[in-house]
């Protein structure tokens, strides 16, 4: 069935014939749960650790119900029993606050109408705990259960489950994709490359005018004792007759395109002994055995990594890549903990201290 959002604009519609209930969801809400569940699953290596809270909405009566979700709370586990969004006695408390602060009154216009979470394990479906939680704090037949199973490579996947006859079933009957853009039918933006360079020409418009270089915006790679690099692009004029008249200052242009271009040259490459070299572009990654998990470093000192308001690790093991996104917390933490589960790992490091420029450093872990 593909996704709905007729006759409710900004919402999709999640609607089975012949069931008694109809689920509308905010877009919005779509994809800041889904910011959610990805921010969850790039925090722990191998399969990201799941999150969630209480759906937040209201509940028409009628022939079908309308479950109208428009906004959510994220309720934080302690994950005691591993990356699962599982509760023990001592943590269940924060959840069970967060349902009595949501109760139905007729001074608001929004209260808890279920809960949800993200599913990293197998499958798409509720765990025996999901439906011990749902009856307990949810047991109304028209209360609903989100779970959204996120992927790093391609659209998470979204699927509601509401109780048939009392008792929920194994799967969803309809899983849909879970964000914004595509429920909406939005079409994608144009993906770039992160290693496509995009220089930015600018024509000498005329003769008389000083021509100048721009720098290329593109990504400089630092993997062992290679050098950064950086390129550069400059569009000359066309040619066209030129009466021996103008050769004088034909000739003081070039002059100064000389100049300019040796000038920028001189900062891309400073000369030996200068204080800005290789080191402002080194990130200083390594990677040692710690235990059975391997602890991947970098240098948060570095030039780069202070400047830098974001970043990614890229961790490959037997043909399979995961992405790791690092905020300015992570990277001046300067490590994280990865699980290996071969006994060869690649690593791939990339920061990014300005608009339209990227430094990657590569560092591999073998048994």
């Amino acid at each position: 069935m593909a996704a709905n959002t007729q006759g409710a604009p900004g919402y999709y519609v999640w609607e089975i014939p012949g069931k008694p209930v109809s689920i509308h969801i905010h877009l919005d809400v779509v994809d800041r749960i889904l910011a959610e569940v990805m921010r969850g699953f790039g925090a722990v290596p191998k399969r990201g650790a799941e999150v969630g809270g209480v759906l937040l909405g209201a509940i028409e009566p009628g022939d079908p119900t309308i479950v109208r979700i428009e906004d959510f709370e994220p309720v934080e586990c302690e994950y005691k029993r591993g990356p699962s969004y599982l509760f023990t006695h001592e943590d269940g408390a924060a959840f069970e606050d967060a349902v009595r602060r949501w109760q139905p009154e007729e001074s608001r216009d929004s209260y808890a109408v279920g809960f949800y979470r993200s599913h990293t394990r197998d499958g798409l479906s509720l765990a025996p705990e999901d439906v011990e939680l749902m009856d307990e704090y949810f047991p109304s037949p028209s209360h609903v259960a989100l779970v959204v199973k996120p992927y790093g490579t391609k659209v998470s996947l979204g699927g509601f489950f509401v109780r048939e006859d009392g008792a929920f079933p194994q799967t969803t009957p309809l899983e849909f994709p879970f964000r914004g853009r595509e429920l909406s039918g939005e079409e994608a933006p144009p993906r770039r490359s992160m290693l496509e360079r995009r220089p930015r020409e600018r024509a000498l418009r005329t003769l008389a005018s000083p021509p100048a270089a721009d720098a290329a915006e593109g990504e400089i790679e630092f993997a062992g004792s290679r050098q950064p690099e950086m390129a550069y692009a400059t569009t000359l004029p066309s040619k066209s007759r030129l009466r021996s008249s103008i050769w004088i200052p034909l000739s003081f242009v070039f002059l100064l395109f000389g100049v300019a271009l040796g000038f920028m040259i001189a900062l891309a490459r400073p000369p030996s002994g200068s204080s800005v070299g290789a080191a402002d572009f080194s990130l200083g990654l390594s990677v040692a055995k710690e235990d059975d998990d391997l602890r991947v470093k970098w240098d948060p000192q570095s030039p780069a990594v202070r400047a830098a308001q974001r970043g990614s690790l890229e961790i490959q093991e037997s043909g399979l890549s995961k992405v790791v996104d690092l905020d300015t917390a992570n990277l001046q933490s300067g490590k994280i903990t990865v699980q290996k589960q071969t006994d060869s790992v690649h690593f791939r490091l990339t920061v990014f201290p300005r608009a339209g420029l990227s430094i990657t450093q590569t560092a591999e872990w073998h048994q």
